[in-house]
């Protein structure tokens, strides 16, 4: 048998020892990280519970009863325990009158303070440098980016690194010759056995297998060369994620009772202890979505109205995953609005590892066997059920029926309502989803209780009177679970609104004046956006000032009018800087498309939205200036557009702008809006007040504003004059 070349073979070894221990390297390496993550949370936030001290007087210490003299600290300069805190023990104890049992009395309350700050300390980000040009907390965001993009790689290298390794391990025995004077004695048994296992060593080092564990590999090296403009990017596109680590690695705990709501304790602490398998979900969940997930399961049927820009996708995905880890050939079926169908296949495929099927458009057919023979999740809108529900009913058994924006299927008379009773009894789970506070609209609240829990109805429209109690909402628990932002999201950054008023050109107040005259509301409410030249409209050259300063900042925008027409001449007015548009008529596909070129797009680039349709079911995170054109009848739909961008994810302070015009409609509606905040501040929150001014503009309203608009502009003499030019 021929000899082997020995220095090739111990080449071989080396290789394949050197990767498949660095496969354990990335691994055990975890436990590193955590560590790294964990021990600078717990210096800054340590850091800032001492700062905190700053606002103690040292006459705090006079309650200690440990007799320390705190005139004799005030007589040597120190009035607060932080300056006390930065001394060594000799400096307070050359304190007049200070001795060591009494420093010893004064560290153990500085202590005490300093603990106990520091259960309510929260860390935060953010992208803006302070003034002295660093960007906060630096070193824990790296820390958190090395854990995340560790992680990441982990993920994906788990399975093939362990099917490399074992094959190592397998092999490598096998090469019982190390060398030529070896072979030159050994048997040919030996030989034979060694010459396989080198040639099985040669052929796993040249497999695919090998080169993606290299690949991996190498990636994981790069992580440790990050820089910190490369963390500041991944942390703009995935703060998220970052705020799910800090939260569990000690920099962001927040109280039980407000991720819980009003879920009574009993009830809270066995969600909370109840298990959930997360095996095959591939994000960070924050605590507050976790118990959510875990509500999901432990009640079976529920509301999950977390206010949005929550995530209660990734907590219907969270739940879904622990149902399917189970059984992968479980079908869930996701029902939403046709203007979130694309958004909901991508969050699942991105979260986790279940299939997702569209059932929408030309393809649905094909899709829908393929979900029905393979199992996974399957995701329709309202107008599409009726093409299959039938093929469900009493034909399929579902694992999870997920109902994205609940309030869709309110009127038991509904065509879609009847087709979502349908799946009732073939679904083991059902979870319906909304922003919308039901509290404001208890009828509304108990006609879906009355589908997913009937025994709860009577007792709930028996108490609607006290809808807005917290005993409300202890009666609702079993059923329904709603968090609001300000409870579980206190890193969100400000956001600030600002009205913009602008004072009329004289072709703006001649094309108003017209509008005025044909008593036409809609083009009254379309003020300085009547004319055709940019240069004479108020509200264009405020515009385009914010988006200049917007650029100057390094922000991108999204821009909301309710009219095409106003839509239409602000993309002419802004060019290139406008990315896209989305109206009514947008198709599905291409809103998520849009909204993916902003996010790549360079600073000072914006998004048209008709607000209707930019208003709810999508994520511009990647914008932090809002634009409104002109004031919205129902605020509600301000709320949902300002929501798109103020929501989890956000990195930036938000600027909100409302484009106005004095003395003309915008300045009434402003005015009514205002005036009736004040008679609404009763309601449990903003939400309330929004759904309460829904209903305050009518036809009387609108007709009594024509009139007064008419009176102003054009006054009795001018009015008989046009309706003499009329020939009236």
């Amino acid at each position: 048998m021929k000899k082997l070349d020995f220095n090739h073979v111990k080449q071989l070894m080396q290789s394949a020892k050197e990767l498949s221990d660095y496969v354990q390297f990335m691994s055990d390496d975890q436990k590193r990280q955590e560590k790294e993550v964990e021990e600078e949370c717990s210096r800054l936030i340590g850091l800032r519970a001492l700062e905190a001290l700053e606002g103690i007087s040292v006459d705090e210490l006079k309650n200690s009863k440990s007799g320390i003299r705190t005139s004799a600290l005030r007589e040597a300069g120190y009035d607060n325990l932080f300056q006390l805190a930065r001394l060594k023990d000799w400096e307070l104890t050359a304190v007049n009158g200070i001795g060591e049992k009494q420093a010893e009395a004064i560290r153990s309350v500085i202590t005490e303070f300093v603990n106990s700050m520091a259960k309510h300390v929260h860390v935060r980000f953010s992208l803006e440098k302070t003034a002295e040009g660093e960007i906060p907390n630096a070193e824990l965001l790296m820390a958190i980016s090395r854990l995340r993009k560790g992680n990441h790689v982990r993920s994906m290298v788990k399975e093939v690194g362990e099917r490399f390794r074992q094959g190592v391990t397998y092999v490598l025995p096998g090469i019982e010759i190390k060398n030529g004077f070896h072979w030159f004695f050994a048997a040919k048994d030996s030989k034979e056995r060694t010459a396989k296992a080198a040639q099985d060593l040669e052929r796993l080092l040249g497999g695919g297998d090998c080169d993606e564990v290299r690949s991996w590999a190498n990636a994981y090296h790069e992580i440790h060369d990050m820089t910190l403009e490369n963390c500041l990017r991944d942390f703009e596109e995935s703060s998220a994620d970052y705020y799910a680590l800090l939260e569990t690695y000690g920099g962001s705990a927040r109280e039980n009772a407000l991720i819980y709501s009003s879920i009574p304790a009993q009830l809270a602490a066995a969600i909370d202890e109840s298990p959930i398998e997360l095996s095959c979900f591939k994000g960070n969940l924050r605590s507050y979505q976790l118990f959510g997930a875990k509500y999901v399961l432990f009640e079976r049927r529920v509301l999950l109205g977390d206010e949005m820009g929550l995530g209660k996708t990734v907590q219907a995905i969270a739940a879904m995953c622990d149902v399917y880890a189970g059984d992968p050939k479980r079908k869930f079926l996701v029902v939403c609005p046709a203007s979130v169908l694309i958004n909901w296949c991508r969050e699942i495929k991105k979260f986790s590892e279940m299939e997702a099927y569209l059932l929408h458009g030309s393809a649905w057919e094909r899709e829908f066997a393929a979900w029905r023979e393979e199992g996974g999740v399957a995701v329709t809108n309202f107008e599409s059920m009726g093409k299959f529900v039938w093929e469900i009913d009493k034909k399929m058994r579902l694992a999870m029926l997920v109902i994205d924006e609940a309030h869709y299927v309110k009127n038991p008379d509904a065509q879609r309502t009847q087709h979502v009773h349908a799946l009732n009894e073939e679904s083991d789970r059902i979870l319906m989803m909304t922003g919308t506070p039901l509290e404001n609209k208890v009828e509304e609240m108990c006609s879906l209780i009355e589908f997913l829990r009937p025994d709860m109805v009577q007792e709930v429209r028996k108490n609607a009177f006290m809808s807005h109690a917290p005993e409300f909402r202890e009666l609702l628990s079993p059923v329904y679970l709603r968090r609001q932002r300000e409870q579980v999201l206190e890193e969100l950054p400000p956001i600030e609104e600002m009205q913009e008023w602008c004072e009329l050109t004289p072709e703006d107040r001649a094309e108003y004046v017209r509008a005025v005259e044909a008593k036409s509301f809609n083009s009254m409410r379309r003020v300085a956006f009547l004319w055709e030249d940019a240069e004479t409209s108020s509200k264009a050259r405020r515009l385009l000032e914010i988006c200049h300063d917007a650029m100057e900042d390094g922000r991108k925008m999204v821009i909301y009018s309710f009219f095409r027409e106003t839509i239409d001449k602000v993309e002419a007015l802004l060019g290139e800087r406008c990315i896209g548009t989305i109206t009514g008529s947008t198709e599905v596909t291409q809103r998520q498309d849009v909204i993916d070129r902003l996010t790549h797009a360079p600073a000072g680039s914006a998004v048209i939205c008709q607000i209707q349709a930019g208003g709810t079911g999508l994520n511009v995170q990647s914008a932090s200036v809002v634009i409104f054109c002109e004031p919205q009848i129902k605020p509600s739909l301000t709320n949902q557009a300002i929501s798109r961008v103020y929501r989890m994810g956000q990195v930036r302070n938000v600027l909100v702008y409302h484009l106005l015009c004095e003395n003309t409609v915008d300045e009434s509606m402003v005015m009514m809006l205002e005036r009736k905040q004040q008679e609404f501040d009763v309601f449990a929150d903003e939400s309330a007040l929004a759904d309460a001014l829904d209903q305050l503009v009518d036809k009387d309203w609108i007709q009594r504003l024509i009139e007064e608009e008419n009176r102003k502009y054009l006054g009795e003499e001018i009015t008989q004059a046009c309706q003499e030019e009329k020939g009236e």
